[in-house]
């Protein structure tokens, strides 16, 4: 385990679900409380951070090219699928209490079910990154199953995102749709996974940058977050404006962890980090359903806005580390169990 990742996962998380507190507080209140919203919009660049930091794991654990493809999709889907689909279902019934709108097509429900791209927010909204995931994840599979070393299974991967993303700017006609496939894997975010991909390939090799470096990459990161709120965030490209310092915040965190600087902080937040998928998903039900309790926030002033924002946000933690600790942990290792007795059970039989 990098303790620097896992601190990575908790800040993108709780970034994420912050805005997201911030901006439903703020849309249920009958007080505008624009300047905040939009700086809570930044918590959205911890999308950015959390995929060039699948692209890093999936190298840091799968370092070598002897790696099983079949146990590599065991492993991702135990860890993805079962408790999307649990707190799926339970979105459920609180979207019809909230008046939410639900699939109205038969794709768009197997879309939210498989996390594809047509449909992966329908039930929870904050699913369409989950499909970018899935995406990578299976083209990461099909790396390990063409037996590719770990430098060529990253360089294949990078070709692949930048020939797709050649094709969808220049060839692909517009009106190509296929449960919005086409508009996926020609999307430019694929690159924070080949970025991430390439830092944990160097890692593995002992690649670290040293502490000054890494230190000065850190501070150019957290700038360049706060340069996006100066520019205007919305137009701009935002693999430039907030992939480019989650690539270094990345390489940064690292390279501390790797000279030994930093672990308190990091190990702290680790915990967290193990929680950030509850929080990811649980923070998208709960806001809305915890504000619905509340009754209207008339006159609500900024002070009363934050702190309302900051409890709920709070709430989400606890709550989601909960989860973690009773549910989710034993659902993927319920998961992994199952699935991994019916692949004895087929190797028996043939």
């Amino acid at each position: 385990m990098l303790y620097s990742i896992q601190a990575l996962r908790a800040i993108a998380a709780s970034a994420v679900a912050l805005r997201h507190s911030m901006y439903f507080v703020d849309a249920s209140s009958t007080a505008a409380f624009p300047v905040s919203n939009y700086i809570s919009g930044l918590g959205s660049a911890g999308v950015h951070i959390f995929f060039v930091v699948s692209g890093f794991i999936m190298m840091w654990t799968n370092q070598d090219g002897s790696s099983n493809w079949r146990s590599f999709l065991r492993k991702r889907f135990s860890r993805i699928y079962p408790s999307y689909w649990l707190i799926a279902a339970l979105s459920i019934p609180a979207a019809l209490y909230l008046g939410a709108q639900l699939p109205d097509t038969a794709e768009k429900w197997f879309g939210a079910f498989f996390l594809l791209p047509e449909g992966a927010s329908s039930l929870i909204f904050v699913g369409w990154t989950l499909a970018y995931e899935v995406y990578f994840y299976l083209l990461f599979a099909l790396a390990l199953a063409l037996g590719l070393p770990a430098f060529y299974r990253v360089l294949w991967l990078t070709v692949f995102f930048v020939a797709s993303i050649f094709v969808g700017v220049f060839l692909l006609p517009p009106s190509l749709g296929f449960m919005g496939l086409p508009k996926l894997a020609t999307s430019v975010l694929l690159l924070e996974f080949a970025a991430g991909a390439w830092i944990g390939w160097m890692a593995t090799r002992g690649f670290k940058v040293t502490t000054g470096g890494a230190s000065a990459m850190i501070l150019i990161a957290v700038a360049g977050f706060g340069l996006s709120l100066w520019l205007g965030y919305k137009q701009y490209p935002s693999v430039i404006l907030w992939g480019i310092p989650s690539i270094l915040l990345v390489i940064g965190c690292v390279s501390l962890e790797a000279r030994g600087v930093g672990q308190r902080f990091f190990q702290w937040l680790s915990p967290l980090g193990d929680s950030s998928y509850a929080l990811y998903l649980i923070h998208a039900i709960l806001i809305p359903l915890f504000l619905a309790f509340i009754p209207q926030l008339d006159h609500l002033g900024l002070f009363a806005f934050l702190t309302l924002s900051f409890v709920i946000f709070l709430i989400n933690i606890f709550i989601s580390h909960l989860y973690f600790l009773y549910v989710e942990r034993r659902l993927v290792r319920m998961s992994n169990q199952l699935l991994a007795e019916k692949t004895r059970a087929r190797r028996r039989s043939q």
